[in-house]
Parts: structure tokens; sequence; C-alpha cells
């Protein structure tokens, strides 16, 4: 009987919970395109410029559990990992080759609770652009974004002005406002130099506030993401803090794991080395710089300002939790995403 009752749970579980391609990811080495994944299955390896297009084979039944090929592709390549049961994984870089601009990636690819995945290729988080050249551009322009939303202060913007130029063009948003962020960090150096102990106990208190602070913005994410404007890019200067906030609410709106959330966010220093970008920025642009101030200070007090530590974004995630009971409950109630634009917004960007 016990026998009989494994089998016919076994027959009875879903296709999700069977499938056997996990964990996969794309890095790129020099000219080379190098996937690896977890499998126990053989698994043939795809490639398309257009994910409403079938995917090229490039390898099949590949019992290793990487590969790593040259392509000679202008477009942007997603890979796809057949194992034969279900749906193949799709899987492309995570941060976009560009020249300049920091910190510019796709949200795609983590998966929820229901065993669904973010769709690659709908949503971007990025810092600031300042710096992308016509190549970039390029690039962009054929990634088709729709919206872009850019979170940062009107003097941010003056100081590292946006000039967004893609073909087709897109919607680019910006907001003048004054965040109440600004009198935390005051605060801070009021009294003389802090201790890395100080700059990072306000980098938690500063989190407690972001998704408050920035709620007008991130609520317009919503609605742009509910109304289908779509892909829709959105970043701020660093491209950690307002820019992590936002991605990290976008995530959990979907149903993504948490501690896939926390990953995201946590990659930024992963992908940016703050402390060396800022202090070049600074003493690029002299004493006009907004990182000029920042460059002065002791590397030891600087760091904690710079990392995207795990608790940081976990500061957030407590203090909605404690008001709202849920993530979800404060962004249907303070970001007014209704039932109906949820269902919208986890139609279009899960699979």
């Amino acid at each position: 009987m016990l026998v009989r009752t494994l089998l016919i749970l076994v027959t009875l579980a879903p296709a999700a919970a069977l499938a056997a391609v996990n964990n996969a990811s794309v890095q790129r080495e020099g000219d080379a395109f190098v996937l690896s994944w977890e499998s126990k299955r053989p698994v043939t390896v795809g490639m398309t410029t257009d994910l409403t297009m079938k995917s090229k084979v490039l390898k099949k039944k590949h019992k290793a559990q990487s590969f790593s090929v040259e392509l000679d592709v202008e477009d942007r390549p997603y890979f796809t990992l057949d194992d034969g049961r279900g749906e193949p994984v799709i899987v492309a870089e995570r941060l976009l080759p560009l020249e300049g601009g920091r910190n510019f990636r796709d949200l795609g690819g983590y998966s929820t609770s229901e065993g669904q995945h973010v769709k690659w290729g709908k949503v971007y988080r990025s810092g600031v652009m300042v710096g992308l050249t016509d190549a970039d551009y390029n690039y962009l322009s054929g990634l088709g974004i729709k919206t872009v939303c850019d979170l940062r202060e009107r003097e941010e913007r003056e100081s590292e002005p946006t000039e967004w130029r893609t073909e087709p063009a897109a919607s680019y948003v910006t907001w003048n406002y004054a965040s109440e962020n600004n009198k935390l960090m005051a605060e801070l150096f009021a009294g003389g130099v802090p201790s890395p102990e100080q700059s990072r106990d306000v980098m938690i208190e500063l989190y407690h506030e972001i998704a408050y602070d920035h709620a007008p913005r991130y609520e317009f994410m919503f609605d742009q993401l509910a109304s289908g404007n779509i892909p829709l890019a959105f970043n701020c200067s660093a491209g950690k803090d307002r820019a992590g906030t936002g991605a990290a609410l976008i995530l959990s709106a979907l149903g993504v794991e948490r501690d896939q959330i926390v990953h995201d966010y946590s990659l930024s220093e992963t992908y940016v080395d703050y402390i060396a970008e800022f202090t070049k920025a600074a003493a690029e642009s002299g004493e006009d710089s907004p990182y000029a101030f920042l460059a002065q200070l002791p590397v030891e007090v600087m760091a904690p300002l710079m990392r995207s530590d795990p608790a940081y974004i976990e500061a957030t995630f407590a203090v909605l939790e404690e008001k709202y009971g849920s993530v979800l409950s404060f962004i249907q109630t303070e970001l007014n995403v209704t039932d109906e634009e949820l269902r919208s917004i986890r139609a279009q960007l899960l699979e």
C-alpha cells in the first residue's frame, strides 16, 4: 500500500517539481558565453536572439553541466536548456555588456514559489547612465525598452544627465522631490567623521524609509507594468539603494522566493567596485563632483555606505512586514496596486 501511495504521489506531482535544470547562469568570458547549470539529465542547449522564435540548437543532449560557445551576434542572445521535461529553461546574461553606465541588469530568470519564472528582457534596473556610449544605445535599442523611470533628484540629474536616445524612443520619466534620506546622511556627519559601525547603522535606518520615501515613484512604476508599458527600466545613481528597493518590491509582487530577492539585491557590490568608481569620479570632476565628499572619507567609513549588504534590504522587509503583515500588503495598500493590476503584472512578467 505504501509503495502504491508513493507511486500515485509521484504521478500527480506538478511538472515544476520534477524540473531537472536548476541554478542556470551565463557569464561572458572574453568572446565566449559560458553557461552552467545543475541537472541529472543530458541537456540540449539552444540559442535565440528573439524569444518569440524557436531557438537554434547549439548542442544536443549535453551531459556535462557547463557549456561554452563563441557567438558573432549583435543582438542579445538568450539560451535555452531543455532536459526533455516541460518547457526549456531560459537564461541570459544578467549584467548587460555595456561600455558605460553603471550596474545595468535584467531582473529575469528568478523563480517563484509557484514554480514560474520571471521573463527575461521585461524589467531592467540600473545606476547612472551618463556614460552610455553610442554603441550602448544601439545595443539598448534592440531591447525595445518603452519606459525609463529615473528615480534621482533634480540635482543628481543635472550633475550626471541622461540623454536617453534609443530607437524607437522610450518615455523618459523624472521627478522633482527632496528626499528625507538626505537628512539621515546630514545627521550622520554632523558631529564629524563617523565610525564604520555608525555608517552601517545609518544605512539600515535609511532602508527603513526608502520604500515610504519613494512610494510615489514606485507606484508609477507599478502602474506602467500593469498597463503593459514594458520593457521597463528604472535607475538611481549607484543603482543599489532606490533601484535595489524598487527591484525588491517588483520581485516580491511577482512571488519570487525571498532568498533570490536578497541575492539580486546583493549583486550590486559584485558587479561594481563602488569605492574605486566613486573615488575616480571625484578625482576627475573635482570639488563639483557629487562624490567629492564621499571620496574624502576613510575607506573603512565609506565602505558600509557603498555596500549592498543583505542586512540593508532585510531591514526594508522587516519594517514593512511589521506594519503591514507582508511586503505584498504594503504594495497593495501604499502603492495602490489592485488585485486586477497584480494579475496583469504577473501575467505579463511570469512564465
